[in-house]
């Protein structure tokens, strides 16, 4: 099961003058309609992606090891809810969801998973990466930062907060995923040349 997820909080206490209040106020009205804007900025820019095909290489950091546990792989997705998540080295298997029904992959044959928790798991896994913030703000908390976002989960869990990076080539496409577990483990992924809303080979969801 673990194979199919390998993904900050500041409180200022001040009791400022009445102008200050104020002046605190306006400015973060500002900030705020700031942030709107440009959270409604990314949900448009990443709603109108169809498709998208990436390499990734992932590293998995635990702390009984001394190096990174690496592979590699590639992914594809296509409105409005199919991916195909597959590694190809060291190991050859992955997953693939094609709407409600979730497959696990083994090599060249797949089998569908029946247990919900599998299909919950590849489902968040598919927000993450098609970074459908409506589907996120319902589990995070979202914090906007200059190369992406910081997602912290608003239930406790295993999962302490994930950081999202966008792609400087390719505005619709992340860079990176890193996921920081609560126990100190984390799951890093890098994006290679994606590329989306083009035309995907026949066999992706094969």
């Amino acid at each position: 099961m673990k194979s199919f997820v390998m993904v900050l909080t500041l409180f200022l206490f001040s009791v400022p003058l009445a102008g200050q209040a104020e002046d605190l106020s306006a400015k973060a009205s500002q900030e705020g309609s700031f942030v709107s804007a440009q959270q409604a900025a990314i949900t448009a820019r990443f709603a109108a992606v169809n498709t998208i095909e990436s390499r990734f290489t992932q590293e998995k950091h635990m702390a009984l090891l001394d190096e990174p546990v690496t592979s590699e792989g590639i992914f594809y997705f296509e409105k409005p809810g199919r991916i195909r998540w597959q590694y190809t080295k060291p190991f050859q298997n992955g997953f693939l969801i094609d709407g409600p029904t979730t497959y696990r992959l083994e090599k060249n044959k797949k089998e569908e998973q029946k247990n919900p928790l599998a299909h919950n798991l590849a489902v968040q896994l598919l927000a993450w990466l098609t970074f459908d913030l409506d589907a996120l703000s319902k589990q995070y908390s979202v914090q906007f930062t200059q190369q992406g976002v910081v997602l912290t989960p608003l239930k406790d869990g295993f999962i302490a907060r994930i950081t999202v990076t966008f792609s400087t080539q390719n505005p619709q496409a992340l860079a990176g995923v890193e996921i920081a577990e609560v126990g100190g483990d984390k799951t890093i992924l890098r994006f290679i040349n994606p590329k989306t809303n083009q035309k995907l080979p026949e066999e992706a969801f094969k």
